[in-house]
Order: C-alpha cells, then sequence, then structure tokens
C-alpha cells in the first residue's frame, strides 16, 4: 500500500498540471447551477418584468368600438390584477399595416347578423357572399371575437392570455343580465359544483416537476469530472511516452491501476460533494435571497424534510462517480491520444445523458425494477428525495447496486491494464472493414473497432429491416429475417477481412472427454437460469408479461417452422456472432480468455434488449463462451443452444404437456424448496461438469 500511495500522489500530481480538470472539477459544477438555476430565474423574471411594463397593442376594427369601450372599462377595473400594459388602438381600414402593428388583432362578428345573398346563379353552381349586418349587444345576438396572434413572440402570447380573461369577465357580465331580464339565477347554469384538492405538498410538488432535471444535471456533472482525470491517467500517459517508464517500475499492474482509479476516483467524488454543495446553494438563494416570484414559491418547500437525506444521496453520487471513474477508464484505455480519448468518450456521455433523462418522465419512479439499473436509479433517487418520497430500502439497493456495478467494471478496467496487448494496441481504431480488400492480408484478424462496428451494424439492421419485417409479414418472419443478418453480418465481415474462419469460429469437432463434461455443465447452469429467472420474475412481473405477450403471435405457428426459425436459426446465428465472431476477436485482441468470456457474455444479455432477460442470457453467455474456450470448439455450443431453445419452444407451444411432464419449466413462481432444490442440483453439476471439462486426458 505504500507503493499504491506514491503512486496516486504522483497521479493526482499529473492531473492538477492540466487546468482542464481543475476547470471541469471545481470551476463547472461551482458555477453551473447558479448559472441555470439563479441565472436563469433572474433572468426569466427580468424579461417577465420588462415585458410587463412595456405597452402592448391590441388592434380592432372602428365599427366595433361600442363593444371594445366596455372590454376597455373592464380591463382597466382588473389592470392591477391582470398586471399586464395593454392599449386598445382602432382601425378604420383594417388594413394589413394596422394588424402587424398590434400585438393582437382582435376580429369581431355578429354571428346571425350574416344574410345570404345570391349574386350569380349558374346551371349547378350558386355562389353566395355574406355581408355582415349591423347589430349590437343589446339585440341578444351572440358576437364572435377571433383573437389573433403569435404564439412565437412573448408579447404577443401574454396579450392574447389578457384579452381572454378580459373576454371571460365580459361574457360573465353579460351571461348575468340576461338571466336577470328572465328572472333567472345564475345557479340554473351550475347544477353541478366540484372542487379539487391536491393532497401533495409543496415539496413533492416541486420535486416531481423538476427533480428529475436535477438529478440529470448531477449525473452530467459528475461524469464532467471523471472524464479528464481518466483521460490525462491513461491516454495522456501514453501520449507523454511515459507509460513504458512507469512499466519499469517495480510495482505491478494491479498497483498501478488502482492508483489510477484511486486518483480519477478523488476528482469525480469531489466533482459529487461540490455539486450537492453548489445546487444547494442556489435553491437556498433562491429561497432567502432574493424575494421575486420564483423564490416566494420556494418558500414554501420544506427543507428541514429534505435535509436528513442528504448523507446517503452523497454515498449514492460517490458511488456513481467511481462507476463513472471506472466506465471512463475503460474505454479511454484503448486511446493512443488525448483527441482519440475523447472521441470514445462522447458516446458515454450521451448514454449516461439518456438515461439520466429517464427521470423527467413523470410516470418513472424508483422502484425495485428501476433500482437495478445504473445511472437511472440515482437520477430517479434524486427526484424522490426531493419530493419526499424515497424509501430507504430502495435507496439502499440503489447504492449497493451502484457500488456492485463499480467494482465490476473495475475488475474488467484491472484485466484489461493487466496485458500489455491492450495497452500498446491499436485499439478501437483498428477498423480494417474500413481498408481495402486488396490491401488487406490473409488470415487477418478483426480488430476490437471492427467488431464494434459489426454488432452495430445488426443492431440497427434488426431496428430497421427486422422491425419492419415483423411488422409487415408477421413476428415468426421477422424472427428468421433477423437470425439471417446475425448470420450475415459476421460472414460478410470475415470473408472481407479474410480471416481465418475455422481458428475464428473454432469450427472443429470437439473431443469426445469434452462432450460429457459440457453437457453435465450446461445442465447444472441451466438450474441455476432457471433460479435467477424465477427470482427476476417475481421482481419483475410486468417486464415478464410484456414478454410473453410478444410471442402469442409466433406459438401459433406450426411447432417444426417454430422449431426452424426459433431453436435451429439462433444455435447457428448467434453462436457465429458471439462465440465465433465476437469471443474469437475478443479472445485474439485482448489475449485475456476471462475477459473476453464476460465481455461476450454482457453483449449478449444486453443483445436480448431485455431487463427480464439480461442476467439469464449473461449466464448462458458465459457458459458457452468457457464451452469454446475449453474445447475449442463451436459446434458445442451450437447444439447446447438448440436444445435450450427447443426446451422454450415446448414450453410456449404445449404448456400443458410440459407442466404436465417438467412443471418447473412453466410454472410463474418456484416455492422455496423448489429454489433450494435448483440451487443444490445446480451447484453440484456445474462443479462436476466444470472438473471433467478441465480433465486433463493422457495421450
Amino acid at each position: 500500500m505504500r507503493k499504491v500511495k506514491t503512486l496516486v500522489k504522483k497521479e493526482i500530481r499529473d492531473i492538477l498540471r492540466d487546468k482542464k480538470t481543475l476547470v471541469m472539477m471545481v470551476v463547472v459544477p461551482m458555477l453551473l447551477y447558479p448559472l441555470i438555476i439563479i441565472g436563469m430565474s433572474i433572468g426569466i423574471s427580468m424579461f417577465m418584468q420588462s415585458q410587463e411594463d412595456q405597452e402592448h397593442i391590441v388592434g380592432y376594427a372602428q365599427k366595433y368600438a361600442e363593444v371594445v369601450s366596455r372590454l376597455e372599462e373592464l380591463y382597466k377595473e382588473n389592470q392591477e390584477e391582470l398586471d399586464w400594459q395593454i392599449t386598445f388602438v382602432p382601425s378604420r381600414e383594417s388594413s394589413e399595416e394596422d394588424r402587424e402593428a398590434a400585438d393582437v388583432w382582435m376580429e369581431m362578428k355578429w354571428e346571425p347578423g350574416d344574410v345570404e345573398l345570391e349574386t350569380e346563379r349558374k346551371p349547378g353552381n350558386v355562389e353566395l357572399e355574406t355581408e355582415p349586418k349591423s347589430g349590437n349587444v343589446e339585440t341578444g345576438e351572440p358576437l364572435h371575437v377571433e383573437l389573433l396572434y403569435s404564439s412565437a413572440e412573448e408579447s404577443s402570447l401574454g396579450t392574447k392570455r389578457v384579452l381572454e380573461d378580459i373576454l371571460e369577465k365580459y361574457r360573465e357580465e353579460l351571461l348575468l343580465e340576461n338571466l336577470a331580464k328572465e328572472g333567472l339565477d345564475e345557479t340554473i347554469l351550475y347544477p353541478v359544483t366540484y372542487e379539487a384538492t391536491d393532497g401533495a405538498s409543496l415539496t413533492e410538488s416541486f420535486g416531481m416537476d423538476i427533480g428529475g432535471s436535477i438529478g440529470m444535471m448531477l449525473m452530467v456533472t459528475i461524469l464532467l469530472g471523471a472524464v479528464y482525470p481518466a483521460i490525462d491517467s491513461t491516454a495522456g500517459e501514453k501520449e507523454r511516452g511515459t507509460l513504458e517508464t512507469l512499466l519499469t517500475l517495480p510495482v505491478t499492474n494491479f498497483q498501478m491501476i488502482l492508483s489510477k482509479f484511486i486518483s480519477v476516483s478523488v476528482f469525480a467524488c469531489v466533482t459529487a460533494v461540490l455539486s450537492v454543495l453548489s445546487l444547494g446553494g442556489s435553491v437556498l438563494f433562491l429561497i432567502f435571497g432574493i424575494s421575486d416570484t420564483m423564490g416566494e414559491q420556494l418558500q414554501g418547500i420544506s427543507l428541514g424534510a429534505v435535509l436528513p437525506y442528504i448523507p446517503l444521496l452523497l454515498v449514492a453520487l460517490i458511488a456513481t462517480a467511481l462507476l463513472a471513474t471506472a466506465l471512463c477508464m475503460c474505454f479511454c484505455v484503448f486511446a493512443k491520444s488525448f483527441k482519440e480519448a475523447n472521441n470514445y468518450v462522447t458516446p458515454v456521455l450521451l448514454i449516461v445523458m439518456f438515461a439520466s433523462m429517464t427521470a423527467m418522465i413523470p410516470s418513472f419512479r424508483l422502484d425495485y425494477k428501476t433500482a437495478l439499473i445504473p445511472i437511472v436509479n440515482v437520477s430517479l433517487m434524486v427526484k424522490q428525495i426531493i419530493s419526499q418520497q424515497l424509501q430507504m430500502p430502495l435507496a439502499a439497493l440503489t447504492t449497493v447496486v451502484n457500488f456492485g456495478y463499480s467494482i465490476l467494471i473495475a475488475w474488467i478496467l484491472a484485466k484489461l491494464y493487466d496485458s500489455e496487448a491492450i495497452l500498446f494496441s491499436d485499439g478501437f481504431r483498428s477498423f480494417r472493414l474500413f481498408q481495402k480488400r486488396a490491401d488487406i492480408k490473409a488470415g487477418t484478424v478483426p480488430g476490437i473497432g471492427d467488431a464494434v462496428i459489426s454488432i452495430t451494424v445488426v443492431l440497427l439492421l434488426m431496428l430497421y429491416v427486422g422491425s419492419a419485417a415483423a411488422v409487415r409479414l408477421g413476428g415468426l418472419a421477422g424472427t428468421a429475417i433477423n437470425q439471417i443478418l446475425i448470420l450475415g453480418v459476421p460472414l460478410f465481415a470475415v470473408w472481407y477481412m479474410k480471416s481465418d474462419i475455422r481458428k475464428l469460429f473454432s469450427l472443429k469437432r470437439p473431443k469426445k472427454h469434452t462432450v460429457l463434461g459440457s453437457v453435465i455443465l450446461y445442465f447444472g447452469v441451466y438450474c441455476l437460469i432457471l433460479l435467477t429467472a424465477a427470482v427476476l420474475t417475481n421482481l419483475l412481473p410486468q417486464s415478464t408479461s410484456n414478454l410473453q405477450e410478444a410471442f402469442v403471435p409466433i406459438v401459433e405457428a406450426p411447432f417444426p417452422l417454430m422449431l426452424l426459425v426459433i431453436a435451429a436459426m439462433p444455435a447457428v446465428g448467434e453462436e457465429i456472432l458471439f462465440r465465433g465472431f465476437l469471443f474469437g476477436t475478443l479472445r485474439e485482441r485482448l489475449g485475456r480468455p476471462v475477459l473476453a468470456i464476460v465481455i461476450s457474455g454482457l453483449v449478449f444479455g444486453a443483445f436480448h434488449m431485455s431487463l427480464v432477460k439480461l442476467i439469464p442470457t449473461f449466464l448462458l453467455g458465459v457458459l458457452f463462451a468457457c464451452i469454446v474456450s475449453e474445447t475449442g470448439s463451436i459446434y458445442m455450443t451450437m447444439g447446447l443452444h438448440f436444445l435450450n431453445n427447443t426446451v422454450s419452444v415446448l414450453a410456449m407451444k404445449y404448456p400443458e404437456e410440459t407442466e404436465r411432464i417438467a412443471p418447473i419449466f412453466v410454472e410463474e413462481s418456484l416455492s422455496l424448496s423448489e429454489m433450494a432444490g435448483l440451487l443444490a442440483v445446480g451447484a453440484v453439476l456445474t462443479v462436476v461438469g466444470w472438473r471433467l471439462l478441465k480433465r486433463k486426458v493422457r495421450v
């Protein structure tokens, strides 16, 4: 730890040499919230005050002066309440210049005062013109007023609102007069009265309205605080040429990456703390420092109810800062220059921003489902804290989940930094797909950039082509087209790069002694997957229901066709893409099979785009990648993948028969004894299968 401490001091000094780091860590969080919250509120207040003091023109035709005179009287009677300066200006000619000069133009007419005049009669055609008849309010003829305004101009929009209030008062006045003439009371118009009482406090309403925006700003600020130190400690070392010197020191790679992670995390955590202080100070200034309309409204907020949650919020934000640090460093480790690292981090920033924006959706709340999603959970937690609706178990789960993700990504970072092949590789710049095929040598292994591009292309094709096919041709046809795309993209990529398909895809027969171990290992892990799926079904019942509804049209297809499309085609296409192209590329480029197994499993889980299927498919992806790594054959995983999907097809197509023979495959919830049995059987089979798979056979 003395070595780590020394390295941390060195890293912090190096990071502090870059003034951009200090700007992003101190200046941005300390100025961002005052500028946004205080600056915008004062600016809007000053703008509205200037609009209120300004004179606004209301134009109208001279012949309606009698009506407008009463409107003008009503305006003067309620001028203090309306708080808007308007002047009624008549126009004799109703010219376009008068209309354009007015903020709002009032077009009026007496509805029943239009008479039809036949001007010209032709066979099969009668042209009519209307001529307004003179009238006044005493005749009882209804008056129609049209307000011509521009919503793009605040002066016009505000004037329109004031005129609507005046016209409403004028209508009520005439209505009461007409009722009095008939000897009626106004209650005859309102046989039912009602009122709505808001049970939410001002703090709760304020939190639900802007709490999501505050959460998003905190997440983006924390990420910005981690970006530049992460770039400087990774790509900056390479660009300065000091990384090689560090590797010659008498320290392990783990000690070196731990020191870098701690140093960058310090800056990210300081940014998180400063952001909370700056945000709190801005809100307090609005409440107690100024007396404008917004400040007066905020004075009803209960700060005493929010303050006890601040320490808990700081802990969650620190966990998020650690997560942001590990995430940024994982991407920056592939870059060779500061500029290149900025390009890699930009998508991360966009993803974090969009994830945190979900808290701005009114219906989104922190629950046991959303608490499992990083970034999103903390944004929702901020929203719940401000609205005084936070539940302590959910807050604890959010913090634990973010710390868990931080540890996982930090572990991946340590594995990346432990490989010199990664530190000094081309990283994401190795886009051989953009080179001329004639310039590519035979046997070229795809780069990490090629794998990223290929996976992205598959996702885009599935989104546009596959979705369109599913809508037009049906769910089963869409699934078939998606599987063709999944198979076609990697095959085209390896053909274009002249890769050794047999080696990259592990296309060789498995050894006999590995078959039994692979099958037993599969059944062991499958039991654990069933257990995980049962737990997730209880936690995410709505997601499970939506998943089942999506398969309803497919179940109506013939069983052989379902077996082909849902079981056989994914067993080939997905294995070629994930265990062949992706895992093969990562294994060769990263030089660490364990890291390649985990990353390919994560991508395989995320590829299915379902929260309830994320963890089970991740475990299945890790299992298949392990089998390919140990057996050197993708044929084993193709067979096991087909078996896995066949069980799902049988459970969907014949649920009653499956429930009678093997109820554990279709039960919506499992008892504690069944879950314990799955855990025990799964653990035993997994250990036995793994030992058989790793067993060395004497030749």
